[in-house]
């Protein structure tokens, strides 16, 4: 009796298949990995320009600004500033031409609890900011948009507690950056990690000493 060698069509095929298969979900995964990457590439890169802003002031006992631009191009100062943007600079009068600098692509800046526009947050040679600067910058990524910000007012004061909650920010659809004392500490928000959110007090965050 002969033995059979080497495969028929139809193994082939269905060998085929589960490559091509196993393939696309390897694919689906990495575009998934790059995009979280860039989203938080995008919100590292707010925080150490704001950051940066604050050393600045400090090192050289002037005052530095840190300024960003929304997403929607309405809300900016100016129709002619590019939205998902921000920049750095000395003194407290933006000037003529600021050195914008982008978000990773569909990254965006969403919506803020600080006042403006201008969006922006001055540091004074101590370092530290108006009592008024207070206030959470909130990032979405375009591919993946955050269902939940649907039903919350684009003003609502408690986007603080949205973004550190588990129950509506578990799965880091939402980050943000937070200036949440006059002192200027600037803290990176990338998941929700409280059991429950605080109740909302009216405020985005209150002064801490």
């Amino acid at each position: 009796m002969s033995r059979r060698s080497g495969f028929t069509l139809l193994e082939l095929v269905v060998v085929m298949a589960i490559v091509f298969l196993l393939a696309g979900f390897g694919a689906v995964s990495g575009v998934g990995l790059l995009q979280s990457r860039r989203f938080d590439s995008g919100l590292q890169d707010l925080a150490i320009a704001a950051r940066k802003a604050r050393s600045r002031a400090l090192e050289q006992s002037q005052n530095y600004t840190f300024e960003f631009t929304l997403h929607d191009p309405t809300r900016n100062l100016s129709p002619d500033d590019p939205p998902d943007h921000y920049a750095i600079y000395g003194g407290s009068e933006r000037p003529a031409a600021p050195d914008w600098q982008p978000l990773p692509d569909h990254i965006w800046i969403d919506r803020t609890t600080i006042q403006g526009p201008p969006y922006r947050w001055q540091f004074d040679e101590r370092g530290t900011v108006q009592p008024s600067q207070i206030g959470t910058i909130l990032l979405q990524d375009g591919n993946n948009p955050d269902p939940g910000l649907a039903s919350l007012d684009p003003h609502a004061p408690d986007l603080l507690y949205y973004l550190r909650s588990k129950q509506s920010n578990g799965k880091g659809l939402s980050r943000g950056i937070v200036m949440n004392t006059y002192l200027g500490k600037i803290s990176a928000i990338s998941v929700g990690t409280q059991e429950e959110a605080p109740p909302s007090t009216g405020e985005d965050d209150a002064a801490q000493p």
